[in-house]
């Protein structure tokens, strides 16, 4: 039952980005075409009931029109008839002033904030509200398309009367365009989500999570909108079906025999949505994730963590062996309280920047559907699943070495107080090669023998210590700019199958069978 709220109450800001479409500037029609662009979500039942109130309202006025979408109002009970205390969702209708913008767009805008209560039966009552919200969204009818939004939703609070339990966010906010692509019927989309001041306390009024700042930002080049819309929604379609099923069965979704089922045939009934959205997602986009002044107050242990940046792009998806990638990874200002005694080698920085190419996306992006087709037959049957992976594996490896794909290792660093690890260099693809690969690789150990000597210095580190000497005896000495010890390792792999560090054989130093 809680899931079921937790899911319903996110549903709610749905009627903020669904004030989607229609098809002539006057309200009738605007009323008329937002109701069957939105029909699908209208149309969600939640135990045999509408999830929302009715359709959309258009009242015409003499400066535009007022757009009302509807709320929630239902009550969930127990499908099994167990006696479970029913729970009560509403959440308030939000409504929109429109104005004409043009032969055929509008602008739709709203300052109504955000207003949702759960209430379990004999219990006291789950609120999900905003204290102010602003919101617009422009509406092309001859695209049938969202073009443009922006809205901000300030001090967000989901809390429990009566408790002291409560999640807040200080601003909520997101931005989105859609604009003409050169490809008829695709579009470039820029999308943006942010949230400042999160703060969570826990039953006994004590912030134990707090985040500075959080952000996702999108672009994709060239995207067919409205299937990837058709095919999230067959995915979501999916979803529901298996959380009724999960909901009516009376099972645990926590049963593994269970659990496997039903996520072999959910990803068996996703292939089909998952092959529409890879051709759909256009020729490239980049992704990327930020996240700052995290902390984390646990009872035995404080986690401070400054900032996170996560980033993925891909490009040259139509152009045969042309495609490239990128991912950038990085990490600073790691700390834990109280320090453990091995805190000064715990890595408190990282940076990774890895970039790929000469990519066959499109033959790329068939092997990895069927990897994830193998995988949904794992429940069924484990062995047979298990042979068709790894000949998807083998097959999207005989595409990249056939292509001749590059994967560039731009920065790999890892920083502790004591000691560092960088790595950089290329790994290509070669079919005529004896492992498939050539590589050229330079990797740096800062300070491996102050390592070593702390190992050696712990109870049980004695081994760790052993196994470390041998890398430390291979590598070249070297020194830091700033003076500190550090060992050297030229890899390389040829041809011919030999992996030689700093010019030796890895081979030769193999015991003898």
């Amino acid at each position: 039952m809680t899931r079921s709220i937790c899911i319903l109450l996110g549903a709610a800001p749905l009627w903020l980005a669904g004030s989607a479409l229609a098809q002539t500037p006057d309200a009738a029609a605007l009323r008329d075409g937002l109701n069957e662009m939105l029909k699908p979500i209208l149309a969600i039942q939640v135990q045999q009931q509408p999830l929302f109130t009715g359709p959309v309202k258009v009242e015409s006025g003499w400066d535009g029109a007022t757009v009302v979408f509807p709320g929630i109002d239902l009550t969930l009970k127990d499908p099994q008839g167990k006696g479970t205390k029913s729970v009560a969702l509403r959440c308030d209708a939000q409504t929109y002033r429109a104005t004409s913008t043009g032969a055929a767009t509008w602008r739709l805008e709203s300052s109504q904030p955000m207003n949702c209560v759960a209430e379990p039966e004999g219990e006291a009552k789950v609120t999900l509200t905003s204290r102010a919200l602003q919101a617009h969204f422009v509406v092309d009818l001859g695209q049938k398309l969202f073009t443009e939004g922006e809205w901000r939703a300030d001090a967000t609070v989901l809390a429990q009367e009566g408790e002291p339990v409560k999640v807040t966010i200080d601003t909520l906010s997101g931005t989105s365009q859609l604009r003409p692509a050169t490809a008829p019927g695709r579009h470039d989309a820029v999308l943006k989500m942010e949230a400042r001041g999160l703060s969570v306390v826990d039953d006994k009024g004590v912030e134990r999570v707090t985040l500075g700042h959080t952000a996702y930002d999108m672009t994709v080049d060239g995207m067919d909108v409205h299937q990837v819309i058709s095919s999230y929604g067959e995915v979501m379609d999916v979803y529901v079906e298996m959380l009724e099923a999960l909901t009516t069965s009376g099972q645990s979704p926590a049963d593994p025999q269970q659990a496997a089922g039903m996520q072999a045939d959910v990803m068996k009934k996703m292939m089909g949505p998952f092959k529409q959205m890879m051709a759909a997602y256009g020729g490239g986009g980049q992704f990327a994730g930020t996240m700052t002044d995290l902390r984390i107050k646990a009872p035995e242990v404080q986690v401070t963590v400054d900032r996170v940046r996560f980033a993925e792009g891909y490009g040259g998806v139509s152009t045969p062996g042309g495609g490239t990638g990128v991912l950038e990874i990085e990490m600073g200002g790691l700390a834990l309280a109280p320090k453990p005694p091995f805190t000064e080698w715990i890595p408190t920085d990282a940076t990774i920047r890895l970039n790929a190419s000469s990519i066959p996306w499109a033959d790329v992006g068939t092997a990895y559907l069927a990897l994830m087709e193998a995988s949904a037959d794992q429940a069924g049957d484990p062995a047979k699943a298990q042979q068709a992976m790894a000949q998807s594996m083998m097959q999207l490896g005989g595409i990249l070495r056939r292509a001749g794909s590059r994967l560039d290792v731009t920065s790999f660093h890892f920083g502790a107080p004591e000691a560092a690890i960088d790595l950089g260099g290329s790994v290509q693809g070669k079919d005529a090669a004896t492992h498939g690969v050539t590589a050229d690789l330079d990797l740096r150990i800062t300070n491996l023998d102050g390592l070593i000597k702390f190992l050696q210095g712990l109870p049980d580190g004695a081994e760790a210590a052993a196994g470390l000497s041998m890398a430390q005896v291979m590598g070249r000495q070297a020194t830091t700019a700033d003076g500190r010890p550090a060992r050297d390792y030229d890899i390389v792999v040829d041809d011919a199958g030999k992996i030689l560090v700093n010019g030796t054989d890895l081979a030769a130093l193999m015991p003898k069978q």
